[in-house]
């Protein structure tokens, strides 16, 4: 019989964004994970610096594995079994810097393109912005639609990239092909091609980071994906049992 994988998103799916996750959350899951006998993994658009501090290392590690950086990095039993590099097309961090100039959001906060494996994101809050402001600012790019105009931006100048909103502040750049669809290869080199998939993920709209996953799951008999709007969502699917096929 096929094996079925639960996939979940972190940042807005198990935790608040940039947040960590609710300790009493922390117990429901892990404890549906380990009565269930369920095989989960993670696959966050953060770095694995960023992950660990919204989860904690023993929940990762009873996870099967993590996917950091959009599925460009992979680790497994606390090792990194591989991790994908970028080529940065010319012209694409003078285009960056240019669009933080022009950008109408003023109060910026500083570490606002950063490269990490297989990716670079963009945020023209900043990075180093506190949980205050990333609020003032999500709620801003809910009314302004910054974020949708960068990836506008950014898919005529570099047709060769992938542009996707991830998290609240920022979007994802990665080569085509380079998101978190890819990891569906992975896992069924790991566990068969026959491998059922549900994910879970508060990205999963077009545009959204999540988004190229929950359509590779869409072509597949058995796998399906849930779209959550936090942690409080995703918690009562779990609670529910809403996630068993």
């Amino acid at each position: 019989m096929p094996e079925t994988l639960y996939l979940f998103d972190v940042d807005g799916t198990l935790t608040p964004h940039r947040q960590p996750i609710d300790e009493e959350f922390a117990s429901v899951f892990l404890d549906w994970l380990a009565t269930k006998g369920c095989k989960v993994y993670l696959v966050t658009g953060s770095d694995i610096a960023k992950t660990t501090e919204q989860i904690f290392p023993s929940f990762i590690d009873q996870c099967q594995g993590l996917f950091t950086c959009s599925g460009n990095v992979f680790y497994s039993k606390g090792q990194k079994v591989y991790e994908n590099t970028m080529i940065i097309p010319e012209g694409l961090i003078e285009n960056l810097e240019l669009y933080l100039e022009q950008s109408e959001w003023r109060q910026q906060q500083g570490n606002h393109i950063e490269p990490r494996p297989g990716m670079i994101n963009f945020s023209t809050l900043g990075r180093n912005a506190s949980q205050n402001m990333r609020e003032a600012y999500t709620k801003w790019d809910a009314v302004s639609g910054e974020r949708e105009d960068i990836v506008a931006y950014l898919n005529e100048l570099h047709p060769t990239l992938e542009v996707a909103i991830g998290g609240a502040i920022s979007v994802d750049i990665y080569s085509v092909g380079a998101n978190k669809g890819q990891i569906v290869e992975t896992l069924q080199d790991l566990h068969g091609k026959d491998t059922n998939m549900i994910f879970v993920g508060d990205g999963n709209k077009p545009g959204g980071n999540d988004w190229p996953l929950a359509q590779r799951l869409e072509k597949m008999d058995n796998s399906q994906w849930y779209q959550v709007l936090g942690p409080e969502e995703t918690r009562a699917l779990i609670e529910y049992d809403e996630l068993f096929i």
